[in-house]
């Protein structure tokens, strides 16, 4: 085996394992919850944007009742 087809396959190994054991990428989460307990049918809207090195995820919850 040449020097360079060993060269390529533990490149190709190592790349392997950093893409098997890369822990995940970190997230953040808000969440605003304004809904009454007894109401069952909340409104709600949910938004989720990844940009790669920041990803935001929303969700916004909100009563009918209140709304009055």
């Amino acid at each position: 085996m040449s020097r360079q087809k060993r060269l390529l396959l533990v490149a190709g190994a190592i790349a392997l394992a950093l893409a098997v054991v890369r822990p995940s990428r970190p997230h953040a989460d808000l969440a605003i919850l304004t809904h009454r307990a007894g109401d069952t049918a909340p409104q709600q809207v949910h938004a989720a944007v990844d940009l790669g090195i920041l990803a935001v995820s929303v969700l916004v919850t909100w009563s009918r009742q209140l709304g009055r």
